[in-house]
């Protein structure tokens, strides 16, 4: 099966521009090749940084579990399209496929933050389609993307507008977002891949908008037990696979979904920024948000800030003192739960445990932190810490990447401060493309026969035909 060829003209889309008709024609121009060769080559990178978190996660017993139920669930038939899965010895239809990929892609909690997490969704699509579709490197990387700038757009029309102040707290909504524009933006990746027009790409982003999971915060910060790492990535793209081909069949979607007064953005939040939606912030590829940290995106900028700290003064600083940790205020109440992890997403998604992991002496969270949170936790040193960190809501934090730590003294006199203004890995101050590398191969290469090869290979990826060595080059692993 090969893509669809675009059509060279479009229907014209019928009465006054909605946000998703701005999008679907901004899908079409990216289809089209209109983009500047920073945003190619950061889309390589984000395909580089999300498989190298797809291969390790499947090296992992959860990954090995999920597989196992999807083998079970969505194995290759006769007559149905069908793809490879990352890591393993296993071919499943492309929902199934997908739906592993992006679960072993954000076990460890590493895949990147542009947009909310776009990439995780949209590569976890893009490398089905790939197959199934019969899609060059150049296609694959058009469908790229779109997919990852539609889910940044759509989720920064709603958490940028007025200065994040317009966001709904986690508290009122019970919905951590990220999902759902990825689902939207997976429906314009697989509208590209198929080569739909503009009414039909529209179609698409309504009904993935319409039929996108709800994403609880329960699952983030409660107690979500493993299967929240399909929610962003693996869900969104199955989802967003299954809008493409509805619309491509004439299934049409509501049109006005993010901005109607009972849409998305009311959902969301108290407001929302039409012209962020539409691109007035510029290419959020150019501005890539990857993870250094192995831990909630949240947390990242009071872990850089207390190691800043311990750097400058020694761990002494902090001994008997209280370490106050000044966020965006809809993000104090989620990561400052003061109950020690249990679990490894627990101990991934716990702010005090990571902050005082790095009061410990640590500079980067790395996976190993939550595989054997229990040993790091009989450090007496680690739970006294926990237990006096204090996360506050601060208004004048303009993004969850910035914070304020204070090292409060028993008095409350203030022994040292440190302002983050962007964690190491944000927009402020992203990750080299060394530093992406040195990423890939230090979480990919157990897994890999060529891991320099692999990496060459992905990087210059516009000019493969066939993504064939995306899966053969792994060392796959029997179900």
């Amino acid at each position: 099966m090969t893509a669809t060829s675009a059509t060279d003209t479009d229907t014209p889309l019928p009465g006054e521009p909605t946000l998703l008709h701005h999008l679907a024609i901004f899908a079409r121009s990216v289809a089209a090749g209109q983009f500047s060769d920073t945003v190619l080559t950061e889309a390589k990178y984000c395909l580089l940084d999300t498989v190298g978190c797809m291969i390790a996660g499947a090296r992992l017993p959860e990954g090995r579990a999920f597989a196992q139920a999807e083998a079970g669930i969505s194995p290759a038939a006769p007559g149905i399209p069908a793809a490879h899965v990352l890591g393993f010895d296993l071919r499943l239809t492309e929902a199934g496929a997908a739906r592993v990929n992006g679960y072993t892609g954000d076990i460890l909690e590493l895949n990147d933050l542009i947009g909310g997490h776009a990439s995780i969704g949209a590569v976890s699509a893009a490398l089905a389609l790939a197959e199934t579709q019969g899609l060059s490197g150049v296609q694959t990387l058009r469908a790229l993307i779109a997919g990852i700038e539609i889910t940044a757009r759509v989720n920064m029309g709603y958490r940028e507008s007025n200065d994040g102040r317009d966001n709904r707290p986690f508290t009122d909504v019970g919905i951590s977002s990220e999902g759902i524009p990825s689902t939207i933006g997976v429906s314009a990746l697989t509208a590209v891949a198929l080569g739909l027009d503009e009414v039909r790409t529209c179609a698409a982003l309504g009904i993935g908008g319409t039929l996108a999971g709800w994403c609880p915060v329960e699952v983030l910060f409660g107690v979500g037990g493993t299967i929240k790492p399909v929610m962003f990535g693996g869900w969104p793209a199955t989802v967003g696979m299954l809008a493409g081909r509805y619309a491509a069949a004439g299934v049409t979607g509501p049109t006005h979904l993010l901005e109607s007064p009972v849409g998305l953005y009311a959902t969301l939040a108290k407001g929302h920024d039409p012209e962020i939606v539409k691109g007035s912030r510029g290419w959020q590829l150019e501005r890539p948000r990857r993870k250094w940290h192995a831990c909630c995106g949240f947390i990242h900028a009071g872990v850089d800030g207390v190691a800043a700290l311990r750097h400058r003064y020694g761990r002494q600083i902090f001994e008997g003192a209280t370490v106050e940790i000044g966020v965006v205020p809809p993000v104090a109440t989620v990561i400052s739960s003061a109950k020690l992890p249990e679990t490894e997403t627990e101990a991934r998604f716990s702010g005090r445990y990571n902050v005082a992991l790095a009061a410990a002496g640590a500079d980067r969270i790395v996976p190993t932190h939550a595989a054997k949170a229990a040993e790091f936790l009989a450090d007496p040193f680690v739970t006294a810490m926990m237990a006096r960190i204090r996360y506050v809501g601060n208004d004048e934090l303009p993004h969850f990447s910035h914070s304020h730590v204070r090292v409060l003294g028993p008095d409350g006199e203030v022994r040292a401060e440190q302002r983050i203004s962007g964690y190491k890995g944000s927009a402020a101050q992203p990750l080299t493309h060394a530093e992406v590398m040195e990423k890939f191969l230090d979480l990919a290469s157990p897994g890999l026969k060529e891991p320099r090869d692999y990496m060459d290979k992905v990087l210059t990826l516009e000019t493969q035909q066939s993504l064939s060595f995306l899966y053969d080059d792994i060392h796959a692993q029997r179900i």
